[in-house]
């Protein structure tokens, strides 16, 4: 069985020229932004009111549209907040959607998104800020962590470089990315936000923040919902290879000659059909855990073995 026979690889469409449905969110997101600094005159400050979500308002819309205003909306506009929230949110979506289309497709993309933004803003409403009258959600940051979750969970050994400040870089894993942002969610909703559906006034102003840490969370939650549902199948497939697969094929022994009083071996190469089961083996790794989750050996046995069976 090649590369082509594979399941993950037959009937998908060549990408081609086409615009990203990273790109498409982006460009929306931008578009928005420089709608927002036309429109936002004397007199119109409150033409977004149709998007943001708000505890009195929640039309059903508005669960998704949310998504599109940033900054401290709809009370006191402040475009330089927009632009950084903004930013933000664009380069976490430009990192981990590009991810998500190339291992998953556009459609798991295009459901991440959406089922991110209203997981998000569910959990703002039932358990963070949006027990509190005239409170307010805007931004993509809940759909942006989802994408995260399906877009790394499988490279968590990965090394990856951050730049903190857009200036120092810092290496860190994947592993503890997660790790880390998870955290920070977790503890600002219990000691931001959770406090501040109760009448406790010393937590109230211990820990007041204008952050939705309980969107954030919403999105972490379903990003793991959505990897674990997207990859059981291979999980399992995983699990019932190493448990009941016999061992790889390994080379014959090598063939030992003596001439002159001196030892020489001759290994043999190995045969049209142990290459093949050896690629076999690398292509089941590729279809469990995907490309990334290959060595810089393993890549290049794959090239080797790919040649070998051409």
């Amino acid at each position: 069985m090649g590369i082509a026979d594979r399941s993950y690889m037959r009937g998908r469409r060549p990408v081609g020229d086409r615009v990203s449905a990273t790109a498409w969110v982006v460009g929306i997101l931008v578009g928005f932004f420089i709608l927002t600094i036309i429109l936002q005159m004397p007199g119109r400050g409150d033409w977004l009111d149709w998007t943001v979500l708000s505890e009195g308002d929640l039309s059903p819309w508005k669960w998704v549209t949310y998504a599109l205003p940033h900054g401290d909306y709809p009370s006191k506009p402040d475009l330089m907040a927009a632009f950084w929230h903004l930013l933000g949110n664009c380069l976490i979506i430009w990192w981990t959607g590009g991810i998500v289309e190339t291992e998953y497709g556009p459609k798991v993309f295009w459901w991440t998104i959406f089922g991110g933004a209203i997981s998000g803003a569910a959990f703002w409403y039932l358990t963070g800020l949006g027990g509190i009258a005239d409170s307010h959600i805007v931004g993509i940051s809940a759909a942006g962590y989802a994408l995260m979750m399906v877009a790394l969970l499988s490279k968590l050994e990965h090394r990856i470089t951050l730049l903190l400040f857009f200036f120092l870089p810092v290496m860190v894993k994947v592993r503890w990315l997660l790790i880390l942002l998870s955290l920070f969610a977790l503890c600002g909703w219990a000691f931001s936000e959770l406090p501040s559906r109760h009448t406790w006034p010393l937590w109230r102003d211990l820990f007041d923040s204008h952050i939705a840490h309980s969107a954030h969370l919403g999105g972490l939650i379903f990003g793991w919902f959505a990897f674990r549902g997207l990859n059981q199948t291979n999980l399992s497939v995983q699990d019932a290879q190493e448990e009941m697969a016999p061992p790889p094929p390994t080379a014959p022994e090598p063939d030992v000659t003596r001439h002159d009083d001196e030892e020489t071996a001759a290994v043999a190469p190995l045969t049209r059909q142990q290459a093949r089961a050896e690629l076999d083996l690398l292509l089941d790794k590729i279809s469990a855990r995907g490309f990334g989750s290959l060595s810089e050996a393993d890549k290049r046995r794959l090239e080797d073995l790919s040649a070998r069976l051409r």
